[in-house]
């Protein structure tokens, strides 16, 4: 009984001192976003922007400030078919035209980035609508870390 007590708290104290902190939640940025401009898919730049509402900023600072302009685009293929002709493999593509202007001395840089994703299909159209959705949110959530780590290498 006292080993195993023991043997937690050893793993307690190891646990709490591991020093363990997730990646994109530093405190301090040298950056701040003015504004988002969203052209395409309302969906994909919608779940982007509230990825980056966090570093977005009204008041002036002394940070770098940058205007974003997104460009997205959804598209779903089917890659395979059963034998009765159904689909029953999908590719989810977004591709987003990503353009970033800095305020300071209003350079710019654009950058294509494209995720994509293969899936099964499934029998359930409903289940299979909320899971492209799922998916789409994923996607999107990889763009948005993607925008921020061009931003922060500036």
């Amino acid at each position: 009984m006292k080993n195993k007590i023991f043997s937690k708290l050893i793993l307690f104290i190891f646990l709490l001192s591991c020093g363990y902190s997730t990646i994109l939640t530093q405190k301090e940025y040298l950056f701040e976003i003015k504004y988002v401009e969203k052209i395409g898919n309302k969906k994909i730049n919608s779940f982007i922007e509230k990825q980056l509402n966090s570093y977005k900023s009204e008041k002036n600072s002394k940070k770098i400030s940058f205007n974003i302009i997104l460009n997205s685009k959804l598209t779903k293929k089917t890659i395979s078919k059963d034998s009765k002709g159904d689909p029953s493999i999908f590719e989810l593509q977004i591709t987003t035209d990503v353009k970033i202007i800095n305020n300071i001395d209003n350079s710019t840089v654009e950058r294509e980035i494209n995720k994509k994703l293969t899936y099964n299909n499934l029998t359930d159209k409903f289940e299979l609508s909320r899971y492209e959705n799922t998916l789409i949110k994923n996607l999107s959530s990889n763009i948005g870390d993607r925008i921020i780590s061009i931003l922060s290498n500036f």
